[in-house]
């Protein structure tokens, strides 16, 4: 039903205002005395005669009265102050400055003597990646290291816990616990270090226009035009590895021996016959991979199928690399592995003559985490407790090693 208008007398509701007085029937605010009963200033109480007394000038002076000399000491004030002002800092500095923040972007400094120092090496080294200015590694709980081809550098003292690096022609992208990821552009020499989620981050792959992130309770994150977003949900296992041919191609693998391929549609589960964590994956291609995790786990894969290859050992295997047909893999107590034919082409299978399996001794009994090439060697990197070891490798050979790791 409509609103029925108002009488045309009725006034409109407005905000009631007190009444005012008319100026003539004001009521008095307080009650004073008459103006014929209050006292002259003539009638004030006499003071005691001993505060009346005159105080004679001193000889020579002659008295001011003493409304004159508080004005001649605010003067005598005033004056100090624009003296001050006048003469500037000195009479009156300005306070110290408050430093502003630091930025999240620092330059690298090079430590004062680029050295093969051991005590660049006494941190627990985690990960390593090469970019085509140089090569990088991270520490699980250390600073960033940079070798140049000719010396080691500490380009960075931050203690940083960071476990998985990759790089791209010019960038570097490694993770680290609680969503850490730092990236280094290695043409402008600057980091940037940053949080993208509360959760664990273990694997990363550096793309052509940013990366892409996995960690545990299923997260995976994209950097794509310079913003970090989800890139996955529904998937609850947690998630070590990558491999990324593009925005709707790749594979991840993870805990319970789970793997995960996406496509147009999203994420494909795919059965992998193991149920122990995977924690690696390598390959050239959607279709061919390798990937490997606990007790000695080697899986080859062809398609949407993946086929378990004898490994010789039942030690971890935590890092995985594929160098043209031959694969890579690393693991704990020194293990250093290659593979040859294990990467199936689609459509076929493991053939009937076993994959060869090859160990490779570098001297060492260290976690090994970390295996990519670098031209044409294959770089290791690997800690034990608070020291840690970088191998080069040339032809299935140590062509060179530094640190303490042994």
């Amino acid at each position: 039903m409509a609103d029925t208008p108002p009488p045309p007398d009725r006034p409109s509701e407005k905000p009631t205002e007190p009444t005012k007085a008319p100026p003539s029937e004001k009521a008095p605010t307080s009650e004073k005395a008459p103006t014929s009963e209050k006292p002259a200033p003539s009638e004030k109480a006499p003071e005691p005669a001993s505060s009346r007394a005159p105080v004679p000038p001193r000889g020579g002076d002659a008295a001011l009265p003493l409304g004159y000399a508080g004005i001649i000491a605010v003067l005598l004030v005033v004056a100090a102050i624009g003296g001050g002002l006048a003469i500037g800092t000195i009479a009156r500095p300005s306070p110290t400055p408050r430093p502003t923040p630091a930025p999240t972007v620092a330059v690298p400094t090079r430590t004062p003597v680029p050295t093969t120092d051991p005590q660049v090496f006494f941190q627990q080294l985690s990960a390593g990646c090469a970019t085509e200015q140089g090569l990088w590694v991270v520490a699980n709980g250390g600073a960033l290291l940079r070798y140049d081809g000719k010396d080691w550098a500490q380009v960075d003292s931050t203690l940083r816990t960071l476990t998985n690096a990759s790089c791209d022609t010019g960038t570097v992208y490694a993770v680290g616990p609680v969503g850490a990821v730092l990236i280094v552009d290695d043409r402008a020499r600057s980091i940037n270090a940053f949080d993208v989620t509360v959760e664990d981050l273990r694997g990363v792959a550096a793309m052509s226009q940013g990366a892409m992130v996995v960690g545990t309770q299923g997260m995976v994150q994209l950097l794509s035009g310079g913003t970090w977003q989800p890139y996955a949900s529904g998937i609850e296992e947690d998630l070590n590895g990558l491999i990324v041919f593009g925005l709707e191609s790749a594979w991840v693998v993870g805990s319970q021996g789970i793997s995960y391929r996406l496509e147009v549609a999203g994420w494909r589960p795919v059965k992998t016959g193991v149920d122990v964590t995977l924690r690696a994956i390598a390959g050239p291609s959607i279709e061919t991979a390798v990937a490997v995790g606990d007790g000695g786990t080697i899986l080859a894969l062809s398609g949407l199928t993946w086929t378990k290859v004898e490994s010789g050992v039942d030690t971890s295997l935590r890092a995985v690399a594929a160098v043209g047909s031959t694969v890579w893999t690393v693991g704990d107590g020194g293990v250093v592995l290659t593979v040859d034919g294990g990467l199936v082409t689609a459509g076929t299978s493991i053939p009937a003559k076993p994959t060869v399996v090859t160990r490779v001794d570098i001297g060492t009994t260290c976690s090994l985490t970390s295996v990519f090439a670098h031209g044409q060697d294959i770089w290791i990197v690997g800690s034990r407790g608070g020291v840690s070891g970088v191998w080069r490798l040339r032809d299935g050979k140590v062509a060179e090693r530094w640190g303490e790791c042994s």
